[in-house]
């Protein structure tokens, strides 16, 4: 299956989320900072990274900035809370996210967030190849 880096500042989070992840057979890297989440991003091969946007370090918007120069074609998931005039999750899909996820969201949400990632990559390369 995929091989998923997952990165937010809440620890329960990131553990339901790799909880949820695994059930699936995905392989799930996880990072509680946007600083730790580069390092990974960096040095290991990824399918989908899935970034909170707002964390203290590095936030998510620079995350997927960084992570388009790095790794053009890597998939991306962005998720935040922050709705209303503060809704940040448009801004992140101009940025390059390939899929968005509102907090708090529900094990299908989730699974079915990722799967339209990982099938966007899947059609990618076969148009590439």
């Amino acid at each position: 299956m995929a091989k998923i880096l997952v990165i937010d500042d809440s620890v329960a989070v990131v553990e339901l989320m790799e909880r949820i992840l695994s059930e699936d057979e995905h392989e799930v890297f996880t990072a509680s900072s946007g600083k730790d989440g580069e390092a990974i991003l960096s040095s290991h091969p990824l399918d989908l990274v899935i970034t909170d946007i707002y964390m203290p370090d590095v936030d998510g918007l620079e995350l997927i900035r960084m992570a388009r120069r790095v790794k053009p074609g890597l998939r991306i998931l962005a998720m935040s809370s922050a709705t209303g005039k503060y809704a940040i999750l448009p801004v992140a899909k101009a940025l390059g996210a390939s899929g968005t996820l509102m907090k708090p969201f529900s094990r299908g949400e989730l699974k079915d967030a990722v799967r339209t990632c990982l099938r966007q990559m899947a059609v990618s390369e076969k148009k590439s190849a």
